[in-house]
């Protein structure tokens, strides 16, 4: 579609991420700005309402249980993926009733659901080459609830061209952050760090460094009944174990070269209760695990950076996103093992809201699937072409 025809459109952006506290929803005014084209979709953004709709208690231990297992049966499977869907009608719902709005008020959702498995890596499966993903919440559901256009399974394409399927962050990074020369990193510290590379107005490089928050928070569940180290106060607290410290950074994922996603397949509970079960026996204090975890997500990073980022491009700043970026002694870890000096900032210093910044990615998404603009990134994804991302469910 010629850009002359792109026009202003309300979306909802609806995402449930690794840590599974919630949806986060939000409605924004995207808008075609000056110098808008197919190829660099430049939008004008404003948030016009924003929620987290929490999931219920037992919902919510029961889905991170059966993730954390790997496993369920065909029943639960297919019964979820209509729960999920119902959750996020529901938090569409009370977003608009909250900022009493209606559906009138709105063109378009753009949702990506909730990833329960994500298999990038080509594997036979019964005499079939195979890489799969798995985001439940099925958007014909979410449609009829709420009358609303849904675009939804946005991974799989970008799957079948030959990509990893994520980071899907590179194509809004891109669009929010390359309007200006400094070489950047968006930083993303949610359960998984991700990182996407700016240079020259355009994303080059974008993967999943490894652990962010997902082992920080279960560790400060077990030790300090806490849901999470508050600021790192319990890290701030403690003294790093440097020789578990440099075996955790022996994990095979860290050598693995980009295009690269993970998540809780690799880094969930069960290799967060081996680390417990480890730090337990060799009798490390509380404090000093909590802040050899923390340097584990911050030393994996700056290593992340050295290995594969800075033989191409040498950043001059770290824009931060998500809980982590609230971490004090996280982020002072990072400016002790990054080998270049740079400035820390985060998403508010540029307008953005880092609580509700993945719901933006989906508002965007949708936003340019919906006038057919490709927006994948190929150099960080792996995939072989660019293409339009998603399925259009009309209710």
């Amino acid at each position: 579609m010629p850009p002359s025809r792109l026009k202003a459109l309300n979306v909802i952006g609806l995402n449930s991420g690794t840590s599974m506290d919630g949806i986060d929803a939000a409605l924004f005014r995207i808008s075609p700005d000056n110098g808008c084209t197919v190829t660099n979709p430049r939008l004008k953004i404003e948030m016009l309402a924003s929620d987290l709709y929490e999931f219920e208690p037992a919902f919510q231990k029961r889905l991170k249980s059966l993730i954390a297992k790997g496993q369920a049966s065909l029943n639960e499977t297919c019964r979820l993926n209509v729960a999920i869907a119902e959750v996020f009608a529901q938090a569409v719902h009370q977003l608009l009733k909250k900022s009493k709005l209606s559906t009138a008020d709105v063109d378009l959702i753009g949702s990506h659901g909730q990833t329960i498995w994500h298999a990038p890596e080509y594997k036979d499966f019964w005499g079939v080459p195979t890489r799969a993903t798995m985001q439940l919440g099925d958007s014909s559901v979410i449609a009829a609830r709420t009358g609303l256009p849904v675009i939804s399974d946005f991974r799989v394409k970008d799957m079948a061209y030959g990509g990893q399927g994520a980071p899907l962050v590179a194509f809004a990074d891109e669009v929010l952050f390359g309007h200006d020369s400094v070489a950047s990193g968006i930083l993303n510290l949610g359960g998984i760090a991700n990182i996407t590379i700016i240079n020259a107005g355009k994303a080059t490089m974008a993967f999943d460094t490894g652990p962010g928050n997902m082992i920080m928070d279960q560790a400060a569940k077990v030790f300090f009944n806490s849901e999470c180290d508050f600021n790192g106060a319990f890290a701030a607290r403690g003294k790093i174990n440097e020789a578990f410290l440099n075996e955790l950074m022996q994990h095979p994922y860290f050598k693995l070269k980009p295009p690269k996603t993970t998540g809780r397949e690799d880094f969930g509970k069960p290799y967060t209760d081996s680390l417990i079960s480890r730090i337990e026996k060799e009798k490390i204090t509380p404090e000093d695990a909590l802040a050899t975890l923390t340097a584990l997500t911050a030393k994996s990073i700056a290593q992340s950076y050295q290995d594969f980022i800075a033989p191409q491009v040498r950043i001059k700043r770290l824009i931060l996103g998500g809980g982590g970026a609230e971490n004090a002694t996280l982020k002072s870890m990072l400016l002790k093992y990054f080998p270049d000096k740079i400035e820390l900032h985060k998403h508010e210093d540029f307008g953005i809201s880092t609580k509700f910044k993945e719901a933006l990615l989906f508002a965007i998404l949708a936003y340019t699937t919906h006038f057919g603009i490709a927006n994948n990134v190929p150099s960080c994804t792996g995939a072989s072409r660019k293409v339009s991302l998603g399925t259009i469910c009309c209710p």
